[in-house]
């Protein structure tokens, strides 16, 4: 009956709703870690410390047991991607125009309403976006964007290059592709296997249920190979006071991946 009704609002009472209420959990959240030892780019407030992650059931705890302690932003529930994402384009004064955010998070669109930013959001099911697209085969012509954030996607389609090379193929030849990847320097290249299709074999191979690949230490060639230059901004060179590079899961390595064509 939920669903039901959902389905039968417009898109912008419904993100209306969502957003009130995570400020609202976000708000008393907040009363519980008052402080200055750690602050978040995304929301712009300090904490004493950030909060634990809560694993669901649908993630392979073993890849969380060491790493989700103190990764997630109290107001804004930002994570160390984000927090890392928000720090280098706030202190490079990135270029902010046609700008598409794929699966919006809500921490990373905090950030550009904070800024005034205006920009687009699309995911393939989440009703509240813009629009509905399928990464892998969009609607939008020939170098249309220019900025794509794309957090953690890649590993839920089913063809991560198809989706890179769409992701080139719309963005502006002066333009920014920001990745982000489920990154395991464990794993010399990407693990998948096309045959793990049920929930708990994919829980315990690729983290989560509906992950399809967990990417590894060469995810940089993968995208150089494709014809990108890439910007690698790893979390450890960023100061530790934005919440460090790990987490909440080992393999949220936390690299962000800038590229250009």
């Amino acid at each position: 009956m939920r669903t039901f009704i959902k389905s039968l609002l417009p898109k912008s009472l419904l993100l209306l709703y969502y957003d009130k209420n995570m400020k609202r959990i976000g708000r008393k959240n907040a009363r519980q870690f008052v402080g200055n030892n750690v602050s978040c780019p995304c929301c712009g407030k300090t904490f004493d410390r950030f909060m634990d992650f809560y694993v669901p059931d649908n993630n392979n705890y073993d890849r969380y047991k060491d790493t989700y302690k103190g990764t997630v932003c109290p107001y804004c529930f930002s994570y160390p991607r984000h927090r890392i994402i928000c720090y280098y384009l706030e202190k490079n004064n990135t270029k902010m125009s046609d700008i598409i955010i794929f699966a919006p998070e809500y921490s990373i669109r905090k950030w550009f309403d904070k800024k005034g930013f205006h920009y687009i959001t699309t995911d393939l099911f989440e009703p509240i976006v813009d629009i509905n697209v399928d990464i892998q085969s969009t609607p939008f012509p020939d170098e249309k964007w220019g900025l794509i954030m794309c957090n953690h996607i890649l590993e839920h389609v089913d063809d991560h290059k198809k989706a890179l090379i769409e992701l080139k193929r719309i963005l502006k030849k002066d333009g920014i592709l920001e990745l982000t990847v489920p990154l395991d320097r464990k794993f010399q290249t990407v693990y998948e296997d096309p045959n793990i299709v049920n929930t708990e074999d994919r829980i315990k191979a690729f983290g989560q249920s509906d992950h399809k690949r967990v990417f590894g230490d060469d995810f940089e060639k993968i995208l150089t190979d494709l014809g990108f230059s890439v910007e690698v901004i790893d979390g450890d060179t960023l100061p530790p006071s934005i919440g460090g590079a790990i987490g909440p899961a080992d393999y949220d390595d936390n690299r962000v991946f800038i590229c250009r064509k």
